[in-house]
């Protein structure tokens, strides 16, 4: 990556190299990219084995799980990486546990209240609801793992816990295509399960040691712009995720199938981005506050790639959706353009956002993924019925478009009354 000033070429060969290496973003970069391979794997999996309409049960499920996972962490994945940006890991993880222990403790509660309650007529979807929610507890704590190495500058080992986990999902992933797993429930229960047993591993780690001492005033710091990063984060997955709960519903869950196959390729397109922004957090936060932090190259600098990086995987996807999916994902074909522009728009966005973030401009933040948010709504309950999953993908990309618009605009603003400070 060639977006920051830190990590440009330098024109001494392996010197260059050696600063790319080190940099704080590679480790979280490479980390995205292992599990976007794998999650590509995972796609051709579950689509062959599940068919469109499984794959979109399979889909919509873990929707559920992602939001749900929302209202445990209540924000505080972004807003611990900044009030605790230097402290020892064990400081930020027992923080971090004791911030997410008490919504954790309610969620499983509700989990267990789904399997003793089979929802009337659908009782799989019983045993689904409440994996979905135990997968709302583990994405929450795989999350906070993220958030503490980047906080305590541990991205290295959370390379490795990256690694040790996605191959322990290819492992289990291999078992169900071996034993010819169809049921959706069991494809969902792996997702619980390879979640859960790393994160256990590294969570024990990462809590022992030195430097695990009370930090209740940056803890307190942390839930305080946590709630106020909330409505960011809600819209923020809104955005994602809202568009498969309405193609369920609007339209079939065959066409959320379709849907999350050509999604799923796509949307690693911002994958590099979000590592980048969150990797960065800390010191655009004091760059900001010095003074120093120049916006127009950076940005200039994220749309050039995400316009290069969008035209290389869409052609790739376009290429290999039928063969990797199978002849009944060929419908899909139409939605791979659509939904690589809105990917490229959506990773543009989030850099913005989290420029506004690192301005300490918290509540506009908020304010603008909540305008994209509102903007997706309108868009896939217009198109959604009429078009299909293609109106789901065109939905995005406006919200999206709506969200990069309001934050540039803010941004813009941000940097004029800071040129004009003394």
């Amino acid at each position: 990556m060639t977006l920051d000033r830190s990590i440009r070429p330098t024109g001494r060969g392996r010197p260059g190299l050696r600063r790319l290496l080190s940099d704080p973003s590679t480790a979280l970069l490479v980390a995205q990219l292992i599990t976007a391979a794998v999650a590509f794997v995972l796609n051709i999996a579950s689509s062959r084995m599940l068919a469109p309409a499984g794959r979109g049960e399979l889909a919509l499920l873990l929707q559920i799980g992602y939001l749900a996972s929302l209202g445990l962490l209540l924000g505080t994945d972004r807003s611990v990486v900044a009030a605790f940006s230097g402290a020892p890991a064990p400081a930020v993880a027992r923080a971090f546990g004791r911030l997410l222990r008490a919504p954790s403790g309610v969620c499983v509660l509700v989990a267990v209240g789904a399997f003793a309650a089979p929802l009337a007529g659908l009782p799989t979807w019983g045993a689904g609801l409440g994996i979905a929610l135990l997968f709302a507890v583990v994405n929450a704590f795989v999350r906070a793992v993220r958030s503490v190495a980047i906080a305590a500058d541990r991205r290295r080992e959370f390379l490795a816990y990256t690694l040790t986990g996605e191959v322990f999902r290819l492992a289990v992933t291999a078992v169900l295509l071996a034993t010819g797993s169809d049921h959706v429930v069991t494809w969902l229960a792996t997702y619980v399960l390879v979640g859960a047993v790393p994160t256990l591993v590294w969570w024990f780690r990462w809590t022992r040691g030195p430097g695990s001492a009370s930090a209740p005033e940056a803890t307190a710091r942390a839930r305080t712009e946590g709630l106020v990063l909330l409505p960011s984060a809600l819209a923020h997955s809104g955005m994602l995720r809202l568009d498969r709960f309405l193609l369920a519903g609007l339209a079939s869950t065959a066409a959320l199938g379709l849907y999350a196959g050509v999604a799923t390729m796509t949307e690693v397109l911002a994958w590099p981005l979000l590592a980048f922004a969150d990797s960065r957090l800390g010191r655009w936060r004091a760059d900001a506050d010095a003074g120093r932090l120049r916006l127009r190259p950076l940005v200039l600098g994220i749309a050039a790639y995400a316009v290069a990086a969008g035209a290389v995987v869409g052609g790739a996807v376009a290429l290999v959706l039928v063969p990797l999916l199978g002849p009944e994902f060929a419908p899909a074909g139409a939605l791979v353009w659509p939904l690589v522009a809105a990917a490229m728009v959506f990773g543009v966005s989030q850099i913005a956002i989290t420029l506004l973030i690192a301005h300490r401009r918290s509540s506009a933040a908020s304010v603008v993924e909540v305008v994209g948010f509102a903007v997706s709504v309108v868009a896939f309950v217009v198109l959604i019925g009429p078009y299909g999953a293609a109106g789901a993908a065109y939905g995005s990309l406006l919200g999206y478009l709506g969200c990069l618009v309001v934050a540039l605009v803010v941004l813009a603003r941000v940097r004029a009354a800071t040129r004009r400070a003394p």
